[in-house]
């Protein structure tokens, strides 16, 4: 007996056996029991997933003899025992005509059609016209089948099969009910060859064969979705004449490439290992496959990470059996979403250079070397996390001004205040305590009071030759404007900065580590370096840190920011390793170039 092909011997014969076209299948069994049939229907989706089959089995339906019988079990599935169910599956019936649009796509093949379906089905309740490929037909030949379509005798039924419904006129396709076929997913396809499998081995006449899960699985990814692309695949592995047909077959009869070379590439890529990486790149090219195939298996692989990494139960997702799965799952633990999205990219990115260049494997290097470098990425929200503990770390609570160092015997009063001398105007003063590099700068050394007992309100005015050479700040910075700072100017300073930092975290973080000088008759100053300054005068900032002295003070007092002349701000390693990260999250907030403090950053390291 001659060889019949598995896509032949196996082909659906009734509703039921369509693998994936659910939503098709029960609409037209649902119109057929109720008597609801179209004239014309349009059957469009991608190759091989079962347009021209189903066509066969609705015209089957429309024709069986038995269907609807009192013998015959309810239903719109049709007997395939009848004469007409024979005829049609034998493809020798006269009442169902399958045409070719490729081969009959002119004026003069419509007009013959027409003039056969004039007349009453021969056998069955109607004629069927099975067009495949319908938009092969030319503008004539639509022109030519629109009168007919538009106003068909009542026992004409015309199916249309395409892949590409975009093609037919508008007034064809809106005289059709038009049903789109899905793509099969590949679990559906493995489940499918897995069955016929079955089906072959029960068969007496049929081959002796073994179907591993793993290899059906294989075979399903590779039939893109088609079934009948998946069942000639399966018979094409068959006639090799292996009793067990496993994946290591199915990779060498079908030129699929090594799964385990994708496995110990990106095993290399996330363990940042670049030397096992760039060996295991030149082993999977070394077994015959070419740098583009190495390339688009390593994107898939990738891709199978991201989508178990995303969503771990999405195994219908992945083409791959429950051990490979297992293996996936475990690989994609070292890196995030984020970092597999970077390595997707990178990976897809390098395909069009490799396309167009005489040495596509040199691109494809660079790529694994890439990705086999790439560190780790940090989320925004991992950014503002470290600065908030930074931030606690050195001031305090979140939203509270740093802790104070106070002289001896001052009580409450600033270390900026003068120590009070007591006895005889010739008592010799008490030094102050020297601050930390966290506080103020340097305070000069006062000269002793006159009198005894008498207790200061405010400090006493400073020239900018005191600051000058207490190095503070340069004597252009407040001129000869006395500088005031006394308990309650802090006090009204406190208040702004947590006024400020209720309302925008990063500015209150910036204020609070500058240096408040004090207040003169022309308003606030701050000793600030180049990366606080330009922080603080952005349009908005200084708006809403004007608004906040405002509130505090009780009066519109500008804000001045003068060059700092003392210590850094940041003396501590944790501020300035962190440095660069207050500058991509000030950039992200508030969406301006901070180019000139990146800049003003560098002259302060120089």
């Amino acid at each position: 007996m001659a060889h019949r092909p598995l896509t032949l011997k196996y082909r659906p014969q009734v509703f039921a056996d369509m693998v994936g076209q659910e939503h098709v299948t029960r609409v037209l069994s649902r119109a057929i029991e109720s008597g609801r049939v179209a004239h014309a229907y349009l059957f469009a989706g991608a190759r091989g997933v079962g347009k021209t089959t189903t066509a066969r089995i609705l015209a089957k339906a429309l024709n069986c003899e038995r269907r609807g019988a009192a013998a015959n079990p309810p239903g719109a599935d049709p007997c395939n025992a009848c004469t007409s169910c024979v005829e049609i599956t034998t493809g020798v019936s006269l009442d169902v005509s399958e045409i070719d649009g490729a081969s009959n796509r002119g004026i003069a093949d419509v007009q013959a059609l027409r003039e056969k379906v004039r007349f009453t089905p021969t056998g069955g309740r109607r004629r069927v016209v099975i067009i495949d490929e319908v938009h092969q037909l030319s503008n004539d030949a639509f022109a030519a089948l629109l009168k007919t379509l538009e106003e068909p005798p009542p026992h004409l039924v015309f199916i249309f099969a395409t892949t590409d419904p975009q093609k037919l006129p508008e007034t064809i396709r809106s005289r059709c009910q038009r049903f789109d076929f899905a793509r099969v997913p590949p679990r559906q396809v493995t489940a499918r060859l897995m069955d016929v499998a079955r089906r072959e081995q029960a068969d007496p006449e049929g081959s002796r064969f073994t179907l591993t899960e793993g290899a059906a699985f294989l075979i399903a990814h590779k039939s893109e979705g088609s079934i009948r692309d998946a069942v000639s695949a399966l018979d094409q592995v068959v006639s090799s004449g292996e009793t067990t047909i496993d994946e290591e077959l199915v990779r060498r009869i079908l030129g699929i490439a090594d799964r385990e070379v994708f496995f110990a590439l990106a095993d290399a890529i996330v363990r940042r290992d670049a030397k096992a990486a760039l060996h295991a790149l030149h082993q999977g090219f070394a077994k015959g496959l070419d740098a583009r195939d190495l390339a688009e298996g390593l994107a898939e692989h990738l891709r199978h990470l991201l989508i178990l990494r995303v969503d771990p139960e999405g195994a219908d997702l992945v083409a791959a059996s429950a051990e490979d799965l297992k293996r996936l799952r475990a690989q994609g633990e070292g890196w995030s979403e984020g970092d597999l999205l970077r390595l997707l990219r990178i990976v897809t990115d390098v395909l069009t250079p490799m396309r167009d260049s005489p040495q596509p494997l040199i691109h494809l290097e660079a790529a694994v070397m890439q990705m086999a470098t790439l560190e780790a990425g940090e989320t925004l929200s991992e950014i503002l996390e470290r600065l908030q503990e930074l931030e606690q770390r050195l001031g305090g609570e979140p939203g509270a001004s740093p802790p104070r160092r106070s002289t001896p015997g001052s009580g409450a009063r600033s270390s900026w205040a003068a120590p009070v001398s007591t006895g005889s105007a010739s008592a010799t003063a008490v030094p102050p305590p020297q601050p930390s590099p966290r506080e103020a700068t340097v305070a000069p050394q006062p000269a002793p009071r006159e009198g005894a007992g008498s207790q200061p309100a405010m400090r006493k005015p400073e020239s900018a030759e005191v600051h000058r050479a207490a190095g503070a700040v340069p004597a252009t910075a407040v001129a000869d404007e006395p500088l005031e700072l006394d308990e309650r100017v802090e006090q009204c300073w406190r208040q702004a900065i947590a006024g400020t930092n209720a309302r925008k975290r990063l500015l209150g973080a910036f204020v609070e580590e500058s240096r408040f000088l004090g207040r003169t008759p022309a308003g606030l100053v701050l000793a600030t370096d180049d990366l606080h300054r330009a922080v603080i005068e952005e349009k908005e900032n200084r708006a809403l840190l004007a608004d906040e002295v405002r509130r505090a003070f009780g009066e519109a007092l500008p804000v001045v920011c003068v060059p700092l002349a003392g210590p850094p701000l940041a003396e501590k390693p944790s501020i300035e390793s962190t440095r660069e990260m207050v500058q991509r999250a000030v950039a992200w907030f508030e969406g301006e170039s901070i180019a000139p403090a990146q800049r003003g950053a560098e002259r302060n390291r120089g």
